[in-house]
């Protein structure tokens, strides 16, 4: 993490843990405290990790949530409506042969529900959310 400066410049880095193979970061405020919060994907550990921040630049150890195989990408949104953010990841799959789409329902707290997880093709690379349909829906 490299914090900015008013001048344009960053002051040192400080690095936080998450699992093995860190390969995608997404900003949220995942337990509504109004302070931003870290979701960071793990290829090799299958997982999602979570870091609360405080606040000040600064952020709590990560909670992990297991994903299916090889989270490669993440998104965040409100999915259920709920008015609480969510978190879907991209997963590669076994081999990388068969990719999936893990969704973890926040509770407007700092945890989520087990993951959903849904068929996604190959090797998904990337993912997006938005309301296609202009229902007024993720």
């Amino acid at each position: 993490m490299l914090l900015g400066n008013d001048d344009g410049t960053f002051q040192p880095h400080v690095d936080y843990a998450a699992s093995n193979r860190p390969t995608s970061v997404v900003v949220g405020d995942f337990n509504r405290d109004g302070k931003l919060d870290l979701a960071v994907t793990n290829g090799s550990a299958s997982t999602v990790s979570v870091l609360l921040g405080n606040g000040d630049g600064t952020f709590q150890p990560h909670i992990d949530y297991a994903t299916d195989l090889n989270p490669q990408w993440l998104v965040v949104a409100d999915f259920n409506g709920d008015g609480n953010p969510d978190i879907a990841t991209a997963n590669y799959g076994p081999d990388y042969s068969g990719g999936t789409v893990s969704i973890f329902l926040g509770n407007g707290d700092d945890s989520f529900r087990s993951q959903g997880t849904h068929a996604a093709g190959i090797n998904p690379y990337g993912i997006m959310a938005g309301d296609f349909n202009r229902d007024g829906q993720v």
